[in-house]
């Protein structure tokens, strides 16, 4: 789009990351010419200064990341708050960060981007903005996501469930352990997660000696991925906080149930299609296994409509939105004029 300089920086396979890719690839934006982390703590300071001549752009930020002294129009992506809302390590710094720094800039910024209805109340919320200067565009979901595909299997035939971890608290997955051995289901079904543990999990699976039956998978290509999505009886995602879940949809696309948390954006994202739980209960949890385990027809329905409900999840539908609004503000700017 001409006249919209994007900050690139941000572009990457998950998280945020995935977000700018496939937003930068869908709109074939122009990329600033910028340098260094955009997540560190001081890259408004930075914006600031590259950007101040920059009055007749629109600047798009796909991340919290913004010049918080810039005279041009500009927009940027607040995902969710959960540096506000979860504590957790270098908590107090990034709540301060955001809010001294991101509460200014979503006041200055022409328009303020998130991904779900929850994350559009709680900006609301924090900033003390207009609700109507939010815009809700959602997220979507790779084609690598589909049911087609191969299956990852495990040795003899086992079965297993997956998991999510990135090593933070508010994944939960301590309860998603607890949850599982409580399903008691035997030795040869497993709890494979998909990412790295935290020192303090490893700790706590050898304490409760259940090393045989968990394994981590690290980090995987997409289409690893979908093909652990596939094999699994079920993805157990009972997190404490999401400002969307992406977890949930790609596990629909590729047809394998869902149990997650009747918290935050959760059900929003994952309506009726999936079980829903309390993250803070076991019990929940373990019954929510043991309802899906084994139960073919179950599992077929279920896939059946998450399936249907991850087609609402289009990265060229977030894509229009995103330039309808850009379109908007450029618009606006030439009426001015």
């Amino acid at each position: 789009m001409e006249g919209v300089i994007f900050d690139g920086r941000w572009k990457g396979t998950h998280g945020i990351g995935r977000f700018a890719t496939e937003v930068s690839d869908c709109l074939r934006l122009k990329h600033a010419e910028l340098r260094g982390n955009p997540a560190s703590p001081f890259d408004w300071l930075y914006l600031s200064m590259k950007l101040a001549s920059r009055t007749k752009t629109i600047f798009f930020s796909p991340g919290y990341s913004y010049p918080l002294f810039y005279r041009g129009r500009g927009v940027l992506v607040v995902h969710d708050l959960i540096h506000v809302d979860v504590p957790c390590s270098f908590w107090f710094l990034k709540k301060i960060y955001c809010e001294v720094i991101l509460r200014t800039v979503c006041r200055r910024a022409s328009a303020v981007l998130t991904v779900s209805e929850f994350s559009k109340k709680r900006l609301a919320e924090f900033t003390g903005i207009n609700p109507t200067k939010i815009r809700v565009v959602g997220n979507g979901v790779s084609d690598a996501f589909r049911k087609e595909g191969p299956r990852f299997e495990l040795e003899d035939g086992e079965a297993y469930f997956l998991g999510i971890s990135n090593g933070k608290g508010h994944k939960n997955n301590r309860k998603t352990i607890d949850g599982f051995v409580a399903a008691n289901l035997g030795d040869r079904v497993k709890l494979l997660f998909l990412g790295f543990p935290s020192t303090e999990i490893l700790s706590y699976v050898e304490e409760i000696k259940a090393k045989d039956r968990i394994r981590f998978m690290g980090r995987l290509s997409e289409e690893e991925l979908a093909a652990l999505y596939r094999g699994a009886q079920a993805l157990i995602f009972p997190s404490l906080y999401e400002g969307f879940g992406l977890p949930i949809v790609e596990s629909m696309a590729c047809g394998t149930p869902v149990i997650t948390s009747n918290c935050t954006a959760m059900p929003e994202i994952a309506q009726d299609v999936a079980i829903m739980v309390d993250p803070s209960s076991s019990p929940q949890i373990a019954q929510a296994i043991r309802r899906i385990s084994g139960n073919d027809e179950l599992r077929r329905v279920m896939g059946e409509k998450g399936i249907d409900r991850a087609r609402d999840f289009k990265w060229e539908d977030v894509a229009r939105k995103i330039e309808a609004v850009l379109t908007e503000l450029n618009d606006r700017a030439e009426a001015r004029r």
